[in-house]
């Protein structure tokens, strides 16, 4: 249809018009505002059309030999490209997530590997600190606080014999997400001394092990799901609960417009030097100080040294919200899809308490977009 995005007649003009969006985009975006987009490649067809393995933004055009320095059956390399003119127009790229698709559809080419993923795009706008959070106090403000020069105990603290600031500033807003981890992956060579970099690539002092919680990776494996409604392009919710989750905040401030931050406190012990060399006794109980212990003790009563480990490990718990101090109303952040098709975007929002705005050309979309969306307002009140 006329206007329609993906009919362009070479790959320029596409990521042209494509980045031309998300300018409007990044116009209207709020400064502590997030951008994820997910966009996947397409095949190179030489003069004829080229194979689209993206869902959600349709590129399935004529790719001009004359025009074009890219060979026929060639990966056209659309992400990657826009990516890049993304950053050249000032935005800042924080994560290349891998959507991971377990069951997707089988492919009929004899001679590549079939496609199983996808890409996600995730950027922000602002690189500058616009707020900082007292970790203890969870107080929110714009302006630079003391810190190290306020007060003992509500601006900073002693640790290790210095002064540690508890205030922490953030350039935009984003929701840690963690995930658990497996006790499967806790290993012996752990408590010997091998490899303990913690998940922030941090070597930590002596005695400290792995968190039994992490911060989630950037390889999301998610299914795909069926769709009875005329649209072929509708990605899971479950790929939208994440970047909408981690983007967009649930409380905002109707008086100054701040958004609520949920603050995360570690709680653990640590396990001493002489602990992770240690054997065990036959009640379980950390004895001497030897290796040949440890590896004795692991060797006769495995389950309950892991127990052991395992019940010293640090884990991370959330908290509680940062507070503006206000004492005003909350609502929802507002998340804007400028392609919103079925509206897969407006239901995940609506149900995490959210505001959405969507744009569409087709009309059978967004009505189709309204009857779910009324479905999920129905369900809700």
């Amino acid at each position: 249809m006329k206007g329609q995005l993906g009919l362009e007649k070479t790959i320029e003009e596409y990521i042209t018009k494509l980045c031309d969006i998300f300018d409007e985009a990044k116009r209207v975006l709020r400064k502590d505002g997030t951008c994820w987009v997910n966009l996947g490649d397409s095949y190179s067809g030489g003069a004829g059309h080229g194979g689209n393995t993206n869902k959600k933004h349709t590129y399935n055009v004529k790719v001009n030999r004359g025009k074009s320095d890219i060979s026929s059956k060639s990966l056209c390399l659309i992400p990657q490209r826009f990516a890049i003119e993304m950053v050249n127009r000032g935005w800042i790229l924080r994560n290349t997530i891998i959507w991971h698709k377990p069951n997707c559809m089988p492919s009929s080419a004899k001679d590549r590997f079939t496609v199983d993923f996808e890409y996600v795009y995730f950027f922000v706008k602002n690189n500058k600190t616009l707020f900082w959070i007292n970790e203890v106090t969870g107080e929110l403000r714009n302006i630079q606080p003391l810190s190290k020069k306020g007060i003992e105990g509500k601006d900073w603290h002693w640790l290790n014999n210095k002064k540690v600031s508890l205030w922490r500033g953030h350039n935009y807003w984003f929701e840690q997400q963690i995930e658990k981890t497996s006790a499967k992956l806790i290993e012996p060579r752990m408590m010997r001394g091998e490899g303990r970099r913690t998940y922030n690539g941090k070597y930590p002092e002596a005695g400290v092990v792995r968190s039994m919680s992490k911060n989630k990776r950037t390889v999301w494996t998610i299914s795909t799901r069926p769709f009875p409604g005329a649209h072929f392009a509708v990605f899971p919710e479950k790929l939208i609960e994440l970047m909408i989750q981690a983007g967009c905040p649930k409380y905002v401030c109707k008086k100054c417009g701040k958004a609520r931050v949920k603050i995360y406190k570690t709680i653990g012990k640590q396990i001493t030097k002489s602990m992770r060399t240690a054997g065990c006794d036959k009640e379980g109980k950390y004895k001497g100080t030897d290796q040949k212990d440890y590896k004795s003790a692991f060797a006769q009563r495995p389950s309950e040294t892991k127990k052991r480990i395992l019940e010293s490990m640090s884990q991370v718990k959330e908290s509680y919200y940062s507070d503006c101090g206000c004492n005003a109303e909350f609502e929802g952040g507002i998340v804007l899809d400028p392609f919103m098709g079925a509206g897969t975007t407006a239901v995940v929002a609506k149900k995490q308490g959210k505001q959405y705005l969507g744009i569409e050309l087709k009309q059978e979309y967004i009505d189709m977009a309204n009857k779910r969306i009324r479905i999920i307002l129905e369900s809700l009140f």
